[in-house]
């Protein structure tokens, strides 16, 4: 029997659309510092603080995100994420301080600590492992599209409506009640039954499910019961080298291409003028074709494949970008200009975009996910906030594309000597692949 069944895409879409919410939250800031901003009459250091503010949210969130799925499941996360959502764009809609948005990006990274732990997460759970490549990079081209949506609705919206319309957006929300939550999470509370039910809606009552459980069963040992002390449970699931692997991938995936990618749009838009709005277009197709193109191949051909020509190309830019800035020809308005930055947005978005936010959750035990990938998720959106004050001095605008290549040599190098192949692969073949020592009986008490 396929497992392909109208549910699971339910349960792909209806999570998803947690993901694209959060990605018009980060998509806000460019488009709207050029309205909102200026209406309040925001210096130069508040805009700043206002574009650091979501990704410290997210990063001091993310702990104790962890900790609220570990006891409550995926879909409590999402639920939690709702109100902070609405205040925050109701913050914005009512906005006459800078303070206000102050406490509304924060808000948006409570939302976004809850969306990066529950959604990637679900999804690998909810899929058989042979789809799991492409489901999983759905996250991060949900988030992509929000961006997309955001950026576009600004240029042709007055902010106001903009953020009235995103009010709006939330009604999607309650849907979430449909959708089981994850099997894995189930059966680590010992609710067998539930789990049972789970597998059976995600993939038709023909599907013989018996196989499944008895593999969540074995990943899923005894002693980390979900009822433990949170930091005992911590303290003993948390696998210091494949969590620091995670960590890493994920730093990477932040420096190797977003802050580059932010910079080139601030500069393409004071360069193209009238006619930023045709560049963003352009921009925007190059996103959802790079993502595309890593959902149709990433399960055939493997994620270190991608990876390998992702950074490759990654760094072919980033050395034209560096004598661009480097070497004063003008070349602002340049065609070729142009090109290679679509070239560099294409070249993150079929690699080292969506994959490390898929290997994140597939490199991890299931039932160490909850704070193993906290941990990596917060370290790698610091790492962003970090980037992001050091890209917006005038003087070191230049050098960013100078770090991006060392960056992205590293990443290859990462990729190369530490990153299994985790294509077709169940947790426990992944594990033994890490470490050839590795035995699932050896988390068992008995």
């Amino acid at each position: 029997d396929s497992a392909k069944t109208r549910n699971l895409y339910l349960a792909i879409i209806i999570s998803n659309y947690y993901a694209f919410c959060f990605g018009i939250a980060i998509g806000w800031m460019n488009p709207a510092e050029f309205q909102l901003l200026k209406k309040l009459k925001a210096t130069k250091d508040q805009e700043e603080l206002i574009c650091c503010l979501l990704p410290i949210g997210v990063a001091t969130c993310c702990l104790p995100m962890g900790a609220l799925m570990k006891y409550c499941g995926c879909k409590l996360l999402l639920y939690v994420q709702v109100l902070p959502y609405i205040c925050a764009w109701m913050l914005f809609i009512f906005a006459d301080s800078v303070y206000m948005l102050y406490v509304g990006r924060f808000l948006h990274g409570v939302c976004g600590a809850a969306v990066c732990q529950a959604v990637p997460i679900y999804l690998n759970e909810i899929c058989q492992w042979k789809y799991r490549g492409a489901v999983g990079a759905t996250y991060y081209g949900a988030i992509l599209y929000g961006i997309i949506y955001s950026h576009v609705m600004m240029e042709h919206i007055r902010f106001q409506i903009v953020h009235v319309l995103n009010v709006v957006l939330s009604i999607p929300f309650a849907f979430v009640w449909i959708i089981p939550d994850s099997p894995f999470y189930y059966v680590s509370a010992h609710q067998l039954d539930k789990a049972r039910s789970a597998l059976i809606w995600l993939r038709g009552p023909n599907y013989n499910v018996d196989d499944e459980l008895e593999i969540m069963a074995l990943l899923v040992s005894n002693h980390m019961d979900v009822l433990q002390d949170w930091w005992l449970t911590f303290k003993e699931s948390v696998q210091l080298t494949i969590v620091l692997r995670s960590a890493v991938l994920m730093v990477f995936h932040q420096l190797s291409g977003a802050v580059a990618i932010m910079l080139m749009d601030d500069m393409m838009r004071e360069a193209a003028g009238p006619r930023y709005v045709t560049y963003l277009w352009f921009m925007s197709f190059s996103m959802a074709l790079g993502h595309w193109i890593c959902v149709l191949l990433v399960d055939r051909i493997g994620r270190r494949p991608l990876l390998v020509t992702s950074t490759l190309m990654l760094c072919a830019c980033c050395v034209y970008f560096c004598c661009w800035f480097h070497v004063p020809v003008g070349a602002n308005s340049s065609f070729f200009t142009k090109f290679m930055i679509n070239v560099f947005v294409l070249a993150f978005t079929i690699g080292m975009g969506p994959l490390p936010c898929l290997l994140n959750v597939e490199l991890i035990l299931p039932n160490f996910r909850p704070y193993g990938c906290a941990v990596a998720n917060a370290l790698s959106v610091l790492s962003i906030s970090i980037a992001l004050f050091w890209a917006y001095f005038p003087n070191l605008k230049c050098v960013v594309f100078d770090g991006a290549i060392v960056v992205i040599l590293l990443a290859l190098l990462f990729v190369l000597v530490f990153l299994p192949e985790t294509k077709n692969m169940s947790p426990m073949d992944i594990q033994r692949r890490i470490d050839t020592r590795w035995d699932v009986t050896s988390s068992d008490e008995s």
